[in-house]
Parts: C-alpha cells; sequence; structure tokens
C-alpha cells in the first residue's frame, strides 16, 4: 500500500485585506479633496504622508475614481473607483514584493473578492475571498511545482479544506482537511498506477488509517492501519 503525498496549503490573507483598508483610509481624503474645486476634472495631488494621487475625480452620482495611487510603502494601485454605497473596485494592485493583484472588490460589509492573485515566487490563485470573519477561500491555486489545488477554503481556527489536490505525478486528493492540529483527512486519494485510498487520516504522530484500501486488480483491503516515521 503506498504512503499518501503530504500535503500544503499556501495563501497570504493579510496582504489583500491590508491593500483594501488602505484604500478606505485614502478616498476619505478623497472626499475632502473634491470640496470647493472642479471634481469632475481629473486632478493630482501629493498627501501629507508621502501618497500620490493621479487623476482623482468626483463623478455626478458620487462615484469616486483615481487613475493611480502611489503609497509610500511601495503599493501602487491602478483605477480605483468608489461607489456610493462603500463599494471599492481596483483594477491592478502592485507590491513592492513583487505580489499583483487583479480585479480587487472590497464590499461595504468588509469581504474582499480578487479574481486573481500573483505571487514572486510563481504561485497563483484565482477567485479568492476573504471573508470578516477571517475565512478565505481560493477557487484554485496553481503552485511552481505544478501542484493546483481547487475549492480551497482556511478557516479562521486554521482549518484547512480542499476538494480536490492535483499532484504532478498524476496523484490527486478528494475532499481534503487539514485540522490545526496536524491531521490530514482525505475522503479519497487516487494513484497514477490505479491504486484508491477511500476515507483516509494521518494523525500528526504518522499513524495512517485507511477505511478501505483497493487496488488495480480489485482486490479491497479494509481498516488499515499503518505507523511510520515522518521525516524532521
Amino acid at each position: 500500500m503506498r504512503l499518501v503525498a503530504a500535503v500544503e496549503f499556501t495563501v497570504e490573507r493579510r496582504t489583500m485585506r491590508r491593500t483594501i483598508i488602505t484604500v478606505s483610509l485614502l478616498l476619505a481624503f478623497g472626499v475632502q479633496f473634491g470640496e470647493g474645486q472642479d471634481s469632475h476634472s481629473p486632478q493630482d495631488r501629493q498627501l501629507s504622508d508621502g501618497t500620490k494621487l493621479f487623476g482623482a475625480r468626483t463623478l455626478n452620482n458620487g462615484t469616486e475614481t483615481m487613475e493611480r495611487i502611489e503609497f509610500p510603502n511601495g503599493i501602487t494601485q491602478f483605477d480605483v473607483t468608489t461607489l456610493p454605497d462603500g463599494t471599492q473596485k481596483v483594477r491592478r494592485v502592485e507590491l513592492p514584493d513583487g505580489q499583483k493583484q487583479f480585479e480587487t472588490t472590497g464590499l461595504p460589509d468588509g469581504t474582499v473578492k480578487v479574481r486573481r492573485v500573483e505571487y514572486s515566487n510563481g504561485e497563483k490563485q484565482f477567485d479568492v475571498t476573504d471573508l470578516p470573519n477571517g475565512t478565505h477561500k481560493a477557487g484554485r491555486i496553481e503552485s511552481p511545482d505544478g501542484k493546483k489545488q481547487f475549492d480551497v477554503t482556511i478557516l479562521a481556527n486554521g482549518t484547512q479544506k480542499a476538494g480536490r489536490i492535483e499532484f504532478p505525478d498524476g496523484e490527486k486528493h478528494f475532499d481534503v482537511t487539514i485540522l490545526p492540529n496536524g491531521t490530514h483527512k482525505a475522503g479519497r486519494v487516487e494513484f497514477p498506477d490505479g491504486e484508491k485510498h477511500f476515507d483516509s487520516t494521518t494523525s500528526p504522530d504518522g499513524t495512517l488509517k485507511v477505511r478501505c484500501v483497493e487496488l488495480p486488480n480489485g482486490q479491497k483491503t479494509f481498516n488499515v492501519t499503518l505507523s511510520f516515521q515522518k521525516a524532521p
């Protein structure tokens, strides 16, 4: 019987939320900036903290737009829009560490959605959602090593879930849950040679329990338990 591959989730939540909060604070300045001036004409301005605004304007319906915002910490945002209901949209965000976010939306309730996030190490996340309660969701995560994770959810307590994980060697995991204590559960694991594991649990001490192991020849073994030394 084969051992399942180790699974790690790699996501960054705090950066996206911090970026949206920065936009919120900046737009408070934007409201004041338009007072007493022709806010329909694009205007450039540098704030006292060094933040630079380019092409700021307020439309007749109260929508505020900025062509570009440059922050002192190196973050740059492009095509920023704030709707009257408080919804904020940013077409592109570039961070000094090389991270890029595309089509970011911040809702009034604190929910943040990003269509695509690209990290400097080559990792990409698609259809990302950060909820106010700390839950992080991603429709798909692609790692530089070729691993793909689908329907990923990370709860505020550290529990991690994925509907499916595909490894470069062809191994696949379904209905994966990783608990904060390191326990790994998978509803099904499929190996390239045709072997399948159903309802497997790997404990932090290295104990592997599988309800059913199905070999390529159709042979089935139930309630299998193995103990192995985990790599340091």
